[in-house]
């Protein structure tokens, strides 16, 4: 169904007693979430098309208007922008004084984080194709860069020059080959899902294929002690054991992809592309409590959790900014018999 649906790219961050997000119909804005009021305002043309990355007292960003920006938190001023020209730019990463983004068009940059200045860029040529909308946030891990591109591979580069040190072919040739994911980097294994192929776990040096399930992904998946929870582009939310890939329990959204996944020591917050939030229980995969924000509403940015307040911020598709207060559900009657549409 094309059409029905508005997409808002924008995380909510949380940063002491502040809260910043972006928009597309506004850019960037920045309100005290306690009070619900608004604190400044940055308008940007065609908004904010990418999660937000906070480092340093700055939030560094994509604009609609093609260029990346780094703004000051705590006034909302512009430090600096960079036209990268194609406006979908990944969520950036800030490590050691550097930023680096994956744009949409296949093309990883390193900057400056502190001045903007262009280090390098590697830019891949690859065959027009369908493409899922976005790209691979890039993990820094030692002296390496690794992202995933849109022709299925997940490549490392240099952190000094951009030089490919290695690449992996994650998803054969087919509809949809987009690594859009951010990889994840643990105990020398990267764990990274392609669209609508399945989720890896390879060795960190070379990508030898260690195992892989049948499910894909757009979104990071979460690694606890002995588990992995994958956010699946079936509409499912899968845990599953780190070591084998076996299936723990398995979640099904009413319909929709979920966003990125949101952890609490009990639970799992996520939101749903076609029109619901979702709490699931941890440990059995059971829902707990499910919140309609409306049809053709549902929820495409990351939520993010506030464990100091046990508060819980997301945006919807429709541009609405939602707060939730962390509580534990109530089992409701009503006189009529009708439980608490919000539960399942």
């Amino acid at each position: 169904m094309a059409g029905d649906h508005g997409t808002e790219y924008s995380n909510p961050v949380v940063v002491d007693n502040t809260l910043v997000f972006g928009n597309q119909s506004v850019g960037l804005i920045s309100v005290y979430p306690a009070l619900n009021q608004q604190r400044w305002t940055l308008p940007i043309t065609h908004g904010v098309v990418s999660e937000l990355a906070v480092d340093q007292g700055n939030v560094f960003f994509g604009g609609g208007d093609g260029f990346l920006y780094s703004v000051n938190l705590e006034n909302g001023r512009v430090n600096w922008k960079y036209e990268v020209r194609n406006p979908i730019v990944s969520k950036p990463t800030v490590y050691k004084g550097r930023l680096f983004v994956t744009s949409s068009d296949d093309t990883i940059y390193a900057f400056d984080a502190n001045t903007g200045k262009w280090l390098w860029h590697y830019r891949r040529r690859t065959a027009p194709a369908a493409k899922i909308l976005g790209a691979s946030s890039p993990w820094v891990d030692g002296n390496e860069v690794l992202a995933g591109l849109s022709d299925g591979f997940l490549v490392a580069l240099s952190i000094e020059e951009g030089q490919l040190k290695w690449e992996k072919r994650i998803h054969p040739p087919g509809k949809f080959n987009d690594v859009n994911a951010h990889p994840v980097v643990e105990n020398g294994i990267v764990y990274i899902p392609s669209y609508d192929g399945a989720l890896y776990a390879l060795k960190r040096q070379g990508g030898d294929t260690i195992w892989r399930f049948d499910a894909g992904g757009s979104k990071e998946v979460v690694l606890d002690d002995q588990k992995i929870f994958l956010p699946s582009s079936d509409g499912s939310v899968y845990a599953l054991q780190k070591s084998n890939a076996k299936v723990l329990w398995k979640f099904d959204l009413d319909r929709g992809t979920p966003t990125q996944l949101v952890m609490t020591d009990k639970y799992i917050i996520v939101g749903s592309s076609y029109q619901y939030l979702y709490v699931i229980d941890k440990q059995t995969g059971k829902g707990l409590y499910r919140f309609d924000a409306g049809y053709g509403s549902g929820f495409s940015g990351s939520p993010a959790f506030d464990s100091a307040t046990q508060r819980v911020y997301i945006l919807s598709g429709a541009g609405n900014l939602y707060s939730f207060a962390l509580r534990k559900a109530p089992h409701k009657v009503y006189s009529h018999g009708v439980t608490d549409p919000y539960l399942f």
